[in-house]
């Protein structure tokens, strides 16, 4: 059904004589004025949104869901063994933090998955258990996207569920503020630095959240404080801080005495993500799912998951560990193999960092595994990834490329809800790394073919 409703859209596309330069501005122009926006760039690059099938968005939120209850297995064992904790790469001060209880259960609430489908196969190469992304970006996506005919007519023949990620979290928002011990409505602080590309997310969400009757402000990490027990800006007190900002960036920048350090530790304020999702968020999580040691941890189904999703991944460094149920020596195979593995940062985001042994010769690989070695990197096996044809445009033209495309499920308090879907021409797939977003719908039935109309 996919295939042949995809199909359907190109053919309308091809024969629509409406996609002129002046819808496209019109596109570019209603991505700017509900600031679905990078910066100063529209988020949305393509003609035609992700689609997955009924069953295929099934099976990403079952595995998602199972995948991330085998993680908080795996924060609990780093809770229970500190040991571990550094064998996942956290500072002294990252160890500590996460050691503070933050007066909830889970150790992230909003997270999100980065996965591809492939058909019935989905692989999830890195969880973003700190702050996700996006939240506001699908929804606003499909409205755009509706101006274009051909979606209105697969409109009329497919029923195309979307999502509202939004409400999910705040959801979430409110129910781990009552299980921190709040009552009634919190007053929120979206947190992060100040003129950021992202910056245009947060005025949607504090919008939205306004809307629903949370009063919302959004500030930077400078203009609060804390006194008598209150966090607060200006007369604001605080409440819930929903925290964009990136952990290690705040910790290079400010000490333990900052106000929300203090706040945090105190439990005086509801802080959402925790610093407890640093244990998840670090890409050497996934070598703890991995490790053959570690089976023990995981029930059945969790297993299952792990063996069929999850790609093989070690932080770099002089070491033997097991791969393949034998033991190899990790830097030796990784020079024997490199077109089987890319290196990415432990702690980066952007897709900044990353090397693609297939794409390197092999003095180029080496002088990537000493960068690995004088750094904090992880191995991964490489994932054989496959493009798919989307329209993309400009100011002036469409033409169907072949784009690689993830599709990245999110999840609050670990239940799954839309996801995010990246575009770009190189498998980097990251917006910051220069690639895009498309809309995201399901196809839940289809009643006849277009190619039944008259």
């Amino acid at each position: 059904m996919r295939e042949k409703a995809i199909a359907e859209y190109h053919d309308l596309l091809a024969g629509d004589d409406s996609l002129t330069a002046e819808l496209f501005a019109r596109l570019k122009g209603g991505m700017s004025a509900t600031r679905l926006l990078y910066g100063n760039r529209e988020l949305g690059i393509s003609l035609r949104p992700h689609f997955l099938t009924h069953r295929q968005y099934g099976m990403l939120v079952r595995q998602s869901q199972i995948l991330v209850a085998a993680l908080d297995r795996v924060a609990k064992a780093m809770l229970a063994e500190p040991a571990l904790m550094s064998r996942a790469g956290l500072s002294p001060r990252e160890q500590f933090l996460a050691s503070v209880h933050p007066g909830y259960a889970p150790p992230a609430i909003n997270t999100r998955l980065d996965a591809f489908v492939q058909g019935d196969v989905i692989k999830f190469v890195e969880y973003n258990a700190e702050n996700p992304s996006s939240l506001t970006d699908q929804s606003g996506l499909n409205q755009v996207l509706f101006e274009i005919r051909a979606l209105q007519r697969l409109a009329e023949r497919y029923r195309l569920r979307q999502f509202t990620p939004v409400v999910s979290l705040l959801d979430s928002l409110l129910v781990t503020y009552r299980e921190w011990g709040g009552s009634g409505l919190p007053n929120i602080a979206i947190l992060d630095w100040a003129n950021l590309p992202t910056s245009h997310e947060f005025i949607l969400l504090r919008n939205y959240l306004v809307g629903c009757g949370i009063p919302t402000i959004i500030c930077t990490p400078d203009e609060i404080e804390y006194s008598q027990g209150e966090l607060r800006r200006g007369d604001f007190r605080i409440d819930l801080v929903y925290k964009r900002i990136i952990i290690q960036e705040f910790l290079d920048r400010y000490d333990d005495g900052h106000p929300l350090l203090r706040a945090y530790v105190d439990r005086a304020v509801c802080l959402i993500n925790p610093f407890r999702c640093k244990l998840l968020h670090k890409k050497a999580s996934f070598e703890l799912l991995t490790d053959d040691a570690n089976q023990h941890w995981f029930t059945g189904e969790e297993l299952e998951v792990i063996r069929g999703c999850v790609p093989w991944t070690r932080r770099v460094f002089e070491r033997k560990t097991n791969y393949a149920g034998g033991e190899i020596d990790l830097l030796q195979y990784l020079r024997r193999h490199r077109a089987g593995f890319i290196l990415k940062p432990n702690d980066d985001y952007g897709g900044r960092g990353i090397f693609f042994g297939n794409r390197l010769n092999e003095s180029e690989w080496e002088e990537a595994l000493q960068q690995a070695l004088n750094g904090d990197y992880v191995a991964q096996q490489r994932l054989d990834l496959q493009t798919e044809s989307f329209p993309i445009f400009n100011e002036s033209e469409w033409a169907l490329q072949p784009m690689f495309v993830d599709t990245n499920p999110f999840l609050f308090r670990g239940k799954v809800d839309g996801a995010m879907v990246r575009l770009s021409n190189s498998p980097v797939v990251n917006v910051t790394s220069g690639g895009g977003e498309t809309g995201f719908f399901v196809l839940e039935e289809l009643s006849r073919s277009l190619s039944g109309r008259g």
